[in-house]
């Protein structure tokens, strides 16, 4: 009996689950009911419950009810899936409220958890949780690449997840302006949902086909799709989306001309509350009011109006800024664990290469011994094989196999080395470091065989241009690193022009007759406060992340307002 009750509390969570799609409000009696019957749940099946209670607090804009409801889950189970599901909505809600550290500190610990999940349907909608965190964060490439990975997991498998898979890739294509592909996105995201009967999610697409058909300027189309998507928002109370189109429509009529319509949803949207997630519509209905407030001749109104826009833009900059700064902390952070892990590798490698070479030591000891009275040329050949052994064994362990330059952790250590001493001699050190712009692309493309080409030759093309102390260091993938003692920034910036224009003239031919390689760099030198590499490397990082967002294949030096901007990270390519 009691298994058949612990089957019919999981199938009834699971009946939730999809109300929450369909009818919220019958998703919130049901809630309200089984929370009535806590002592027949078990401990997961309640934290499960807690956590669906969050979604209608999401739903309605109440994100502290949202965390308190997670953080009571997270003490009742220790169900790896659940904990996910559960940090991740954490992540949703740390968002909405402006707590972007703390969203991405979920992130970062949930994805390599995520690898390790159990059957493709959670790991599906695991990575989509990942979509909706990565967009409210504006890193709309993360949000491609884990709606594509969601994607192929559910298709033909989840028709929910590939619904939503599709709805992520629109919005990334909207986010990043490529507005056709958007369009062609969100209608296949919206048909496919209404028929699986997903009606939330086909609402989300029919809202996105408004905001395209409104940056094309088809204003009618988007009329007509925004108010259908704002009634049939209404059953789920769901206050993001719909202070959102109120915004949108305020912008909407008064590009009509429609003046009475546009003041009636802009002054809806003032009268919601200034919390972080009400921001960006605030602006947008501000903005509309000024204008209408000039139009009617009232210049006063109009200049408090801009007052007020200008007010909610800095927000949103700073707003910006912190995600990214937040984010790009945590890509840094991350790569910092990787390289310590792949650092870690190449310890046991190193230490396994010197056992060997120990144990052909003393097989050569004894082999002497024997040979010592009757064989002193041959004891002559055999010491000299094994030095050549040794010294294979110490370049194994240092250089980069592929490109034949130092590996991170050998170029590390010799350029810190390198650091010490000309800081004692209170010289100049200076940091180039180099990405290969769109490398994914050429290996997605022509595949890795012309990713490693392509590696190669740059290394091909740049060793000639260093000195004899120079340090050329790949750093991983496609990540460069010079290092230069004794070298000033103005003499750096010139070496990286140099090695840029050398990457430019790199050719494919024959083998590969459309490849184009460029690469981005950053540059910076030692400061007086500085009393090791990592400050230095931490800031070419910066300048090089910058160059990226300047348009690529171009140099860029360390420019100390830099640190307090968004450019916290390099951000992959």
């Amino acid at each position: 009996m009691f298994a058949a009750e612990a089957e019919n509390y999981t199938q009834q969570l699971d009946e939730i689950t999809q109300l929450l799609q369909t009818s919220p409000q019958e998703a919130s009696d049901r809630i309200a009911k089984l929370k009535q019957e806590r002592k027949q749940l078990t401990q997961d099946e309640y934290a499960r419950l807690e956590m669906l209670s969050s979604i209608l607090h999401l739903y309605a804009g109440d994100y502290v009810s949202a965390l308190n409801n997670l953080a009571y889950a997270e003490t009742l189970t220790s169900d790896t899936s659940l904990l996910n599901s559960i940090a991740l909505y954490q992540a949703t809600s740390n968002i909405a409220i402006g707590e972007y550290q703390k969203a991405l500190d979920v992130v970062s610990n949930n994805l390599s958890t995520i690898e390790l999940l159990d059957g493709v349907e959670v790991k599906a909608d695991a990575y989509l949780r990942l979509t909706n965190i990565y967009l409210e964060l504006e890193a709309y490439q993360e949000v491609e690449h884990y709606a594509e990975a969601a994607l192929e997991l559910s298709r033909n498998v989840n028709p929910k997840n590939q619904c939503y898979a599709l709805l992520m890739l629109a919005a990334a294509s909207l986010n990043l302006e490529q507005y056709q592909q958007a369009y062609s996105r969100f209608t296949a995201s919206r048909d496919f949902c209404l028929q699986q009967q997903l009606p939330l999610i086909a609402t989300m697409s029919e809202k996105g086909l408004g905001m395209v058909n409104q940056k094309l300027g088809n204003y009618a189309q988007a009329e007509e799709q925004l108010n259908s998507a704002l009634a049939d928002y209404q059953p789920f109370n769901f206050h993001e989306e719909i202070n959102n189109i109120h915004a949108l429509l305020a912008e909407l009529y008064f590009a009509l001309k429609d003046y009475p319509k546009a003041k009636d949803f802009a002054n809806r949207v003032m009268s919601i509350s200034d919390i972080q997630s009400n921001v960006k519509h605030k602006k947008m209905a501000v903005f509309v009011l000024s204008e209408l407030a000039y139009l009617d001749g009232d210049y006063q109104q109009a200049y408090e109006y801009l007052k007020a826009f200008d007010r909610y833009r800095e927000q949103l900059l700073n707003e910006t800024k912190t995600k990214a700064y937040a984010y790009q902390v945590a890509k840094f952070e991350n790569a910092e664990k990787s390289r310590e892990i792949k650092m870690l590798n190449k310890d046991r490698a190193l230490y396994s290469a010197q056992q060997k070479v120990m144990e052909l030591e003393r097989y050569n000891q004894s082999m002497a011994l024997m040979a010592l009275f009757g064989c002193s040329v041959a004891l002559l050949i055999f010491g000299l094989s094994m030095y050549s052994q040794k010294r294979k064994y110490k370049q194994i362990s240092q250089l980069d196999l592929l490109t034949g330059i130092y590996n991170r952790g050998t170029g590390q250590d010799l350029a810190e080395n390198q650091f010490v001493n000309v800081l004692a001699r209170q010289g100049e050190y200076s940091v180039i470091m180099f990405d290969l712009d769109h490398f994914k692309l050429i290996n997605d493309t022509l595949g890795h065989s012309a990713g490693d080409w392509v590696l190669k030759r740059v290394t091909d093309a740049v060793t000639p241009l260093l000195g004899s102390r120079d340090l050329f260091v790949r750093m991983g993938g496609e990540e460069f690193a010079i290092f230069l003692p004794n070298q000033d920034s103005r003499a750096a910036i010139e070496l990286a022009e140099r090695c840029r224009l050398a990457i430019s003239q790199i050719s494919g031919k024959p083998l590969y007759a459309q490849l184009s390689v460029s690469a981005s760099f950053g540059v910076c030198s030692n400061q007086a406060s500085d009393l090791s590499l990592d400050p230095l490397m931490t800031r070419s990082d910066l300048a090089m992340y910058s160059a990226k967002h300047s348009g690529r294949n171009c140099v860029v030096e360390y420019q100390s307002q830099m640190s307090n901007t968004d450019l916290k990270a390099v951000e992959a390519s």
